[in-house]
């Protein structure tokens, strides 16, 4: 059976009030704000691997808006990055990344270390690392043929296959592990008032004519964000393609801050880009190919382990202490496991699903996009292709 892409956003919308319905029914998923689209996304994905499997039943999907919803979402957290918000943020971003650092560090270490226990290459260890984790899907399969070529046998597929677990692992621990953060210390947004309250009422009931009018800014500004994607690109720099349309959001964002002229609010673009955020998750995650973890081998789910506990054990520790053991921090944390163990798609769902129950955490979605999509895959690429250059001239 092959769904269009009408039809897969459809069943996307179902996956999500599936994930909703499960949150509202047990207590455990409420209760650690597991994301509504990461919940019923998986389950999803594991009963069609199931039905797969077993050549009783399959869906193809046609995956076409998913890129258009992620830029959507990625434009949107672009516009929340005003220079007034910098200022406050700034530090945090410094400290913040250098953690991150710190952490793709200790996750290479952490899988050569593996690797050479269970007597196999360093670099199995780098690929179900650094490469695979806070890479990702993307970049396990750009980085594939290159280790294939250095002597990992299968490294397309072994990178690929850890980046799911590292997808699902992200979005399964990153909120529950801020929920235990928040209610353990007890902690709760600075700013959350009657007149934050009010703002939200108001914002909920103006009209259809100010809801088109910021879908056309973020239709227009994602248009031209993808056309300067496409120039960086050939200049040589290669970028993820929602890159131009945070840029460009954020340029317009400073503008208006600046001399308010379009009216463009940045509420209001939030609140699309959460929209398109739910059904981008629900969709990459639904979509997932599950059926393929059960070819990895035990070395693979051993990586995963350790590199899992790690991460975890750093986003209660380090990251929430940098970041200021405030409930922003707390909401860092999830974010941090979810670009260390998949994408900053992931993070930000993790952070979202925070938001919507505790409050705004504006320095949160400021620091981690800028950390997780721009700054850590750069140096993440000069680690990996180190990595490769010293253990082939072994």
């Amino acid at each position: 059976m092959t769904l269009t892409s009408i039809q897969t956003i459809a069943f996307a919308a179902l996956v999500v009030y599936f994930g909703k319905f499960l949150k509202s029914k047990i207590h455990f998923i409420d209760k650690y704000n597991l994301p509504s689209p990461v919940i019923g996304g998986f389950l999803v994905a594991f009963a069609l691997a199931v039905l797969k499997t077993y050549g009783i039943f399959e869906i193809a999907f046609d995956k076409t808006m998913q890129e258009g919803l992620m830029i959507a979402f990625f434009a949107s957290v672009g516009y929340a990055a005003s220079f007034r918000l910098l200022r406050d943020g700034g530090r945090a971003v410094v400290f913040f990344l250098i953690l991150s650092v710190g952490g793709l560090l200790l996750q290479i270490f952490a899988g050569i270390g593996v690797a050479k226990l269970m007597g196999l290459p360093p670099l199995m260890g780098v690929l179900t690392g650094a490469v695979s984790l806070t890479g990702g899907p993307g970049t396990a399969l750009a980085f594939g043929p290159v280790f294939e070529s250095a002597g990992v046998s299968g490294a397309s597929a072994i990178g690929l296959t850890t980046a799911m677990g590292g997808i699902l692992l992200g979005g399964l621990v990153g909120t529950p592990l801020a929920t235990h953060l928040i209610n353990k210390k007890k902690l709760h947004h600075p700013h959350l008032s009657r007149e934050a309250t009010h703002e939200d009422h108001n914002l909920r009931a103006r009209s259809g004519k100010d809801l088109l009018l910021h879908f056309l800014a973020l239709a227009v500004i994602m248009g031209v964000g993808t056309a300067l994607s496409a120039w960086i690109n050939n200049q040589g720099v290669t970028l993820p393609i929602y890159i131009g349309s945070m840029i460009v959001a954020a340029v317009i964002r400073n503008i208006e801050d600046f001399k308010p002229t379009f009216k463009i609010e940045a509420n209001w673009i939030e609140e699309i880009g959460s929209v398109a955020l739910t059904f981008f998750i629900a969709m990459a995650i639904m979509t997932l190919k599950l059926e393929e973890l059960r070819h990895a081998a035990l070395p693979i789910l051993v990586f995963l382990a350790v590199q899992v506990v790690l991460v975890m054990i750093t986003a209660l520790g380090p990251a929430f202490w940098m970041a200021g053991r405030d409930y922003e921090a707390a909401v860092m944390s999830s974010g941090y496991v979810g670009f260390m163990m998949g994408t900053t798609a992931n993070a930000m769902a993790n952070m979202s699903s925070l938001r919507q129950k505790y409050g705004p955490a504006p320095r949160a979605y400021l620091v981690v996009p800028l950390v997780g999509s721009c700054f850590i895959d750069f140096i993440n690429a000069a680690f990996v292709t180190f990595c490769l250059n010293y253990f082939s001239s072994l």
